[in-house]
């Protein structure tokens, strides 16, 4: 199956990050927010080294996993995270944490290729093998008819039943 500019899905490997990508990961969350709020670039940027900290943090502890996809060549097109978030009890759903996509960002001259879908088809696929009953996020203008192709809803997140 062929893409923009006649580049195949297949040339592009997912894979899950480790620690050892943390910077890349503080890269990518700190691009998708300047190019959220191209206004605040600056505020965006000062907080670089709290992100790393979190990011750092949540890694270690087991709760944040990335996935990262990179081209033929080892080069990175893109990458997102599934953080693990505490829920309240709410009627339906009887569990207590969840997981959410966050930290989306696919490189320019990788986009329309099917970088993002990739990871976010292997996020639901990571929550529904991990017995989660459904997956939420916050989308961007500019990303949320990906997430509605895969059949997240809008609520007052957008979120996919799993189960």
């Amino acid at each position: 199956m062929y893409c923009r500019e006649g580049v195949k899905v297949e040339d592009f490997r997912l894979a899950y990050g480790t620690l050892d990508d943390l910077d890349l990961l503080v890269d990518h969350r700190l691009l998708m927010w300047k190019e959220i709020h191209p206004d605040m670039i600056d505020t965006v940027e000062q907080s670089r080294e709290l992100t790393r900290k979190w990011i750092g943090s949540k890694v270690s502890e087991g709760s944040l996993t990335s996935l990262i996809v990179k081209n033929s060549e080892g080069g990175v097109a893109g990458s997102g995270c599934i953080l693990i978030k505490e829920d309240q009890p709410r009627p339906g759903s009887s569990q207590m944490r969840y997981p959410y996509l966050l930290s989306m960002y696919t490189l320019p001259e990788y986009r329309k290729m099917g970088v993002a879908s990739s990871i976010v088809k292997e996020a639901i696929k990571w929550s529904k093998d991990n017995g989660f009953d459904r997956i939420s996020l916050h989308a961007s203008n500019q990303g949320k008819s990906i997430y509605e192709k895969l059949g997240f809803q809008q609520t007052n997140e957008l979120r996919l039943k799993l189960l």
